[in-house]
């Protein structure tokens, strides 16, 4: 009889944790959807090509990135895993447009408000999103930051290379040749340190690059690939939630 507490106790601890195990599954279950292609109409997808509609998947999709939902597939599945996320829900609101769902990702994943030229005498600043201040920054901390496993431990990780990831393969697709996405992210980084104010030169930035085209030119024998096959070096969910400066600021 004297063990019966600590068996009770036992019994107690252990149906907690396959409530706790239930309750994870049930919403990891609920977040499926995002990773799974839709199979949209005939010829639906140029509709996508028309201005309000492209600023309006633009919207949804940075509103995406700024959500809740997103957090949580951040936290449930890891941040390679998010980025397929955000490509399969560009895909979605798209019509499985690959072109478009590609750019919309880049621009959905710009972490600069503003871009500088170098000229004489004085900078000039482009605006990058139209944004508040408040939805940018919401947005930047919720983007996928751990993409290798030499991510810099820095608070801002990797989140850069998303654009340059998505960009070259906008390109490659559209080209349908990985050589133009290749001499045109060689230009940007070649002349990034000498006319764009805080530019600098980056090989991890022409790694980004080139993972693009290879994953632009997968898409075009089948569009249903995702960046987590080429985004090399992946790290598990479970060590992204270990990090302490990966944060995530989605409204619940």
């Amino acid at each position: 009889m004297r063990f019966l507490p600590v068996i009770l106790l036992l019994g107690l601890w252990c149906s907690q944790e396959v409530r706790a195990q239930s309750m994870r599954d049930t919403e990891a279950d609920s977040l499926l959807p995002y990773f799974q292609f839709d199979d949209p109409p005939p010829l639906s997808c140029l509709f996508t090509y028309f201005p309000p509609f492209f600023i309006q998947h633009g919207m949804e999709l940075k509103s995406f990135i700024r959500s809740g939902t997103f957090c949580q597939i951040r936290e449930q599945f890891g941040d390679v895993r998010a980025v397929d996320a955000v490509y399969v829900r560009s895909m979605q609101l798209t019509n499985n447009n690959t072109a478009i769902a590609l750019l919309l990702s880049a621009v959905a994943t710009f972490d600069h408000r503003l871009v500088g030229l170098k000229v004489p005498v004085f900078n000039l600043f482009f605006p990058l999103s139209n944004e508040s201040g408040e939805e940018f920054m919401q947005r930047v901390n919720n983007l996928p930051v751990r993409l290798y496993s030499d991510t810099p431990p820095i608070r801002a990780g990797d989140r850069d290379k998303l654009q340059h990831f998505f960009g070259s393969a906008f390109l490659t697709v559209v080209c349908e040749s990985r050589l133009p996405a290749e001499r045109f992210g060689d230009f940007i980084e070649e002349g990034e340190d000498a006319f764009i104010v805080d530019g600098a030169l980056d090989d991890r930035d022409q790694q980004a690059n080139r993972q693009g085209q290879e994953f632009g030119i997968a898409l075009l024998n089948d569009n249903h690939h995702v960046p987590s096959e080429f985004l090399k070096f992946q790290i598990a969910a479970k060590e992204v939630r270990k990090i302490d400066d990966t944060h995530c600021s989605g409204i619940w």
